[in-house]
């Protein structure tokens, strides 16, 4: 017969997890939020060396009357440097999804997470939108 002063024991899948509330100078700083930091200033880093690789190789072809007429070896090395825009960007949106990852980890410090998400963010806004404009203008 059943023991009517003991409870039932539930299932350890049906028992919800308490939360454990861990002070914030205890916590540990968001490891994807050092990588989204990390790349944010590799990325910027990265648009920089682009920038001025790119203008050094444009500006021996440009004639006076402001047209482009490279020969073919310059536009392999451009599309190079393109085929690398497209990784940094790529790696820039890697790194506002690891900032929004880490900003959202609730056991540890969120500011780092933050400040690289907010950089990854404005940095690929600023890059898209300036891509944008040339492309348009």
């Amino acid at each position: 017969m059943s023991n009517p002063s003991k409870p039932k024991q539930a299932d350890a899948s049906t028992k919800a997890k308490p939360h454990i509330f861990i002070p914030p100078e205890d916590r540990k700083t968001s490891k994807s939020g050092i990588f989204s930091l990390s790349i944010a200033v590799i990325t910027m880093l990265g648009y920089i060396i682009l920038a001025s690789l790119g203008t050094s190789m444009i500006e021996p072809y440009l004639t006076p009357d402001g047209t482009i007429v490279p020969p073919q070896e310059a536009l392999e090395k451009m599309s190079v440097l393109a085929a690398v825009f497209i990784v940094i960007v790529v790696l820039n949106l890697a790194g506002l999804i690891l900032g929004i990852i880490g900003s959202m980890n609730k056991n540890s410090k969120r500011a780092i997470a933050v400040v690289g998400s907010i950089i990854n963010g404005v940095v690929l806004f600023t890059i898209l939108s300036m891509f944008v404009f040339v492309l348009n203008g």
